[in-house]
C-alpha cells in the first residue's frame, strides 16, 4: 500500500510528523492549551518547513490530489504556501544561487543589495533576516500575478482560500489561541528561513558547485532534519530524494573544500570517498 501511495516509502515518516505537528497546533487551539505550550510548537515547526521543502522539490505522493492536500497541511501549519516554495526556492534560488545581476536574480541572494559585492561582501545578517520575508513574499506574488491563468496561480488561490477558511474556523473556536499557536509560528518560520539561508551560503566563493554552500553534518543536520545538512549535494542534485544525499556526499567529498564542512568533524573525517563527482552528477 505504501509503495503505491508514496514515491519513496520512507516519506511516511515526515508525513506522519507534519500531521502530528498540525494536530498538536489544532488541539492547542481547540483545548485552550496554556500559552507556554507554544514552545513545543516552535521547537517542532522547522520540521514542517523541511518536509515542505523536500515536497516542493520531489512530490511525496504518487497521487496529485494527495500532493495538493498535503501542501495545504504544510501551509496551515507553517504559513508558507507550497506554491511559494516551488517558485521562490525551486525555480529561482536553485537556478541562480546567490547571483544577482542584470540577467540573473536570486531573490534570496545576500548580494542583491546596494553596497554588497559578489561573492565576498554580502549584506549584514540582521538586515537580511529582517527584509527576507518582504522581499521573498513580494517577489513570489509578483511572479504569480504576472501569470494570469497559470496552474501556479490557480493552485495558489485555492491554497489561500483553504487556509483562510481554516483559519477563520480556528479563530471562531479560540482567537487568541490561533494567534499564539499558528500566527506566531508562521512568523518564526519566515524569519527563520532568512536566518538559515544566510548561514547555508555564508562565506562561499561560488567558484564551483563544491563551494556553493556550507555542509552542516551535525546529528540534527543529518538525522533530525532530513539530511538538509548535505547542502552542497542538494544544490548539485536538487531533485534527489533526501534519503539519497549521504550517498552522493561520499562520492563527492574529495572535491568539497574542508572549510565548507561544519558540524561533526569526526564524521567528516571518516566519510568514505567514491567515484568522480562528474560521474555522480550525470546519473
Amino acid at each position: 500500500m505504501a509503495k503505491r501511495i508514496f514515491t519513496y516509502r520512507i516519506d511516511f515518516i515526515p508525513v506522519a510528523m507534519v500531521a502530528g505537528i498540525l494536530l498538536a497546533q489544532s488541539s492547542a487551539v481547540i483545548w485552550h492549551w496554556p500559552w507556554y505550550s507554544v514552545a513545543l510548537i516552535l521547537l517542532l515547526i522547522r520540521h514542517v518547513s523541511l518536509v515542505e521543502h523536500n515536497h516542493a522539490h520531489l512530490s511525496i505522493f504518487r497521487i496529485n490530489a494527495l500532493n495538493e492536500v498535503f501542501g495545504w497541511f504544510c501551509f496551515l501549519s507553517n504559513g508558507i504556501p507550497l506554491e511559494f516554495y516551488r517558485i521562490h526556492h525551486v525555480k529561482n534560488h536553485h537556478q541562480y544561487n546567490q547571483r544577482f545581476n542584470k540577467l540573473e536574480k536570486d531573490w534570496s541572494s545576500t548580494f542583491g543589495f546596494r553596497g554588497t559585492r559578489f561573492p565576498d561582501v554580502p549584506i549584514s545578517k540582521t538586515y537580511y533576516i529582517l527584509t527576507f520575508p518582504i522581499i521573498t513574499i513580494s517577489s513570489s506574488l509578483i511572479y504569480l500575478l504576472r501569470s494570469p491563468g497559470s496552474k501556479h496561480l490557480k493552485r495558489f488561490i485555492a491554497s489561500v482560500l483553504v487556509i483562510t477558511f481554516s483559519g477563520i474556523a480556528l479563530c471562531l473556536v479560540n482567537r487568541s489561541g490561533f494567534v499564539l499557536f499558528f500566527l506566531v509560528p508562521w512568523l518564526a518560520v519566515i524569519f527563520g528561513h532568512g536566518f538559515n539561508n544566510y548561514d547555508q551560503h555564508k562565506g562561499c566563493s561560488m567558484a564551483d558547485p563544491y563551494n556553493s554552500a556550507n555542509e552542516s553534518l551535525s546529528f540534527f543536520g543529518r538525522v533530525i532534519w532530513f539530511n538538509i545538512g548535505y547542502h552542497i549535494e542538494h544544490h548539485i542534485r536538487p531533485s534527489l530524494h533526501w534519503s539519497k544525499l549521504p550517498d552522493l556526499h561520499h562520492q563527492i567529498l574529495q572535491f568539497i573544500p574542508p572549510e565548507r564542512l561544519t558540524g561533526e568533524a569526526e564524521y567528516c573525517r571518516k566519510a568514505n570517498t567514491g567515484p568522480a563527482a562528474t560521474e555522480s552528477i550525470n546519473r
